[in-house]
């Protein structure tokens, strides 16, 4: 079964997608908060791998409390059927009927309802079913007279007859009927064995009623056939939105302390994913860590090490990692290498893209349970924080995964996308409606259009999709930081970003010089915003001096942050626009595991560079797992949203941040009075 369109109501943001149509490899484009994340976890819950049911008190629809039902479809997925399928339903019916596609419901209570064509699956028995039951009805034992074997076969074939007619319940009524009837044919007494033998089937079969009665209302319908036939032909559901980058060295008593302990960190868990996709347990290798036997120890992990190979090498045939495991006592290491590079190295030492990479895809495998076929896979914004050339590597990676699996995720990443296949684009818009969905890039709002404008700039291609007021920013982060603190500021009955301005995130100060001059070109208002550190500085100045000058009242503004939110002097990015006090309690907040165990009370961070390098800098220093500033970007967010006003945010954020979009508006409206 493939799936082909699903549709989803009543479900959070969403009061009615439409339906939606699927292609093998789809993606969902919309900007932040758009409704993708909710989209993807109503298609997932509809058939998970593990349980997950869907909940009225959490998920239905806020402001509709007085519709709501268990009863209530929250999705309805179609799906195309195989050959083998099709043939097993034809010859579930009477007339052979050939089904190629079917629509299933999944509502708040649980319960699939799967609609079948009109009368193609009747909700009664096949012919051929209460045959086979009514054919256990006793038989007679010769010899009986021939008016008894008449009665006989008058009383099974009133039976049968019934059967057919669906009359289950009246068939244990005909016990006294069938037992005067009977008993008004039996032999003399003296005409023995015949009265014997009649006498035995007179109480056999008046007995055998009950059970068959019982029989023909247990078995299952034609329709209940289907059903349950199709129902265990679904798709799992895989729905994966952590992306970590595995650990493959270890100490393995330390790691299995803090398992007995309950204590497991990030690392830990990404370890010890890797040992059971390994076939390896980590008791056992703890264990042998004493043992004397080096060589004996070796030659096992090898074999792990050739059975995770093998592992990869049947789930992806375009993927060649080979994994060697080592191990000297506790410490345990894993080295890996693929087509690309010949050399076997310690997994923490290759790239950090090979590292990610090679943990997505074991991470797949794992969530799948190794049944990486025929699956759904709906994956969460993948690759946010990957650089622009590996997302692209990511892309040509999910093209992969979809052969022999449905494949959907959601992005507003530009490079994420692959304007040559349009046909897999889904563009996701918040309206006075909800969350809905469109194949249709002009009939889309404006801001869903956010990472179709970089795309088709990175491509060279026409700007009909581009605004007259454009601001190009350096990476994801500095979009959704400067689009929550808008929409604060907007609640707040102050001055946000222009309703007309469209963020385009480039991912990295060169990348934001190339989108600006594309738009310059095209003859479009921008403000290119650049962090003001050495590669920021570069890239404005290259703007300036390379491109500006080409142009004669070129509409475009470069802007340093730092400059523009009155910071002179040292390196300034969008964290640094918040007090290192407040950033540093989400930075405990989303690393609280981390932090205690590595029994670190407070984050001391060195002077000099931006506030997110320091971190990163003071994560490194202490051993801690690689700092990912996007998920502290995500739970300042999420506090932003939570701010009922602008006087919620430090004075310094508020200040800093009224100072941006003061420059970032006065220029264009400048330019609006010019014209």
């Amino acid at each position: 079964m493939k799936l082909t369109n699903f549709h989803v109501k009543m479900f959070k943001c969403i009061l009615d997608s439409d339906d939606i149509t699927i292609e093998p490899l789809t993606v969902l484009v919309g900007k932040n908060e758009s409704g993708k994340t909710t989209l993807l976890k109503a298609l997932h819950k509809f058939n998970p791998f593990n349980p997950e049911p869907y909940s009225i008190p959490r998920e239905w629809p806020r402001g509709h409390r007085d519709s709501r039902s268990e009863d209530q479809v929250v999705c309805c997925a179609t799906f195309a059927l195989d050959e083998e399928e099709q043939s097993h339903l034809a010859d579930l019916t009477e007339s052979k009927v050939n089904v190629n596609s079917l629509s299933i419901e999944k509502d708040y209570k649980g319960r699939f309802e799967i609609l079948f064509p009109d009368e193609a699956f009747p909700d009664r028995l096949h012919p051929n079913n209460i045959d086979e039951i009514c054919a256990t009805l006793p038989a007679i034992t010769e010899p009986v007279k021939d008016v008894f074997k008449a009665a006989a076969e008058k009383a099974r074939d009133e039976v049968t007859r019934m059967a057919h007619e669906g009359r289950f319940a009246d068939i244990v009524g005909l016990e006294t009927s069938h037992s005067e009837l009977l008993q008004s044919a039996l032999s003399e007494t003296n005409q023995n064995p015949h009265h014997q033998n009649e006498q035995a089937f007179v109480a056999a079969h008046t007995a055998a009623l009950k059970n068959i009665a019982a029989q023909l209302g247990a078995a299952p319908s034609i329709q209940k056939k289907a059903h349950d036939y199709i129902i265990s032909r679904l798709p799992v559901f895989v729905y994966m939105d952590e992306y970590q980058t595995f650990q493959g060295t270890a100490l393995l008593n330390q790691v299995k302390q803090r398992k007995d302990q309950k204590k497991l960190t990030d690392n830990d868990k990404s370890f010890l994913t890797i040992l059971a996709l390994a076939g390896l347990d980590l008791d056992e290798e703890v264990t042998k860590s004493v043992q004397a036997d080096k060589e004996e120890r070796q030659y096992d992990l090898s074999d792990a090490g050739a059975t995770l190979t093998k592992k990869i090498a049947d789930h992806w045939d375009q993927l060649r990692y080979t994994v060697d495991f080592r191990a000297d006592g506790n410490e345990f290491f894993t080295f890996v290498k693929d087509e690309k590079d010949k050399a076997l190295i310690k997994l923490e030492e290759r790239s950090k893209g090979f590292q990610w990479f090679f943990s997505f895809d074991l991470m797949l495998m794992h969530e799948t349970k190794g049944t990486l076929k025929n699956c759904v896979i709906l994956l969460d914004e993948p690759g946010l924080h990957l650089h622009p050339s590996a997302q692209g590597d990511l892309l040509k990676r999910l093209e992969e995964y979809a052969e022999g699996n449905t494949l959907i995720y959601s992005s507003h990443s530009p490079f994420m996308l692959d304007l040559q296949e349009p046909d897999r684009l889904r563009i996701i818009s918040e309206t006075d409606k909800g969350t809905t969905v469109t194949e249709d890039m002009i009939q889309s709002q404006p801001e869903a259009k956010l990472t179709l404008q970089a795309a088709l700039g990175m491509s060279g291609r026409t700007s009909f999709l581009l605004s007259e007021k454009n601001l190009v920013v350096e990476g994801v982060d500095d979009y959704m930081y400067l689009t929550v603190l808008s929409n604060l500021f907007i609640r707040s009955a102050k001055e946000g970003l222009d309703d007309e301005i469209r963020i385009t995130a480039a991912g990295g100060a060169s990348e934001v010089t190339y989108i600006a001059t594309f738009m310059i070109g095209q003859e479009l208002g921008v403000v290119a915003l650049y962090d003001t550190d050495g590669a920021g500085n570069t890239a404005k100045e290259k703007l300036v001096k390379s491109w500006l000058a080409r142009y004669r009242d070129p509409k475009a503004l470069p802007l340093s942050l730092g400059k523009t939110v009155g910071v002179s002097g040292g390196d300034f990015g969008i964290e640094d626009i918040f007090p290192e006090e407040f950033y540093l309690d989400h930075v405990k907040d989303c690393y609280k595991a981390q932090l205690t165990a590595a029994q670190i009370k407070e984050i001391a961070l060195s002077n000099g560079g931006m506030l997110c390098k320091r971190v990163e800098r003071f994560f490194k220093d202490n051993d801690l797992p690689a700092f990912n500033k996007g998920s502290v970007a995500k739970k300042i967010r999420i506090a932003i949203k939570e701010m009922t006003s602008i006087e919620n945010l430090q004075t310094e954020t508020r200040e800093r941040t009224v100072l941006l979009f003061k420059a970032i508006n006065e220029f264009f409206e400048k330019k609006k009075k010019k014209v």
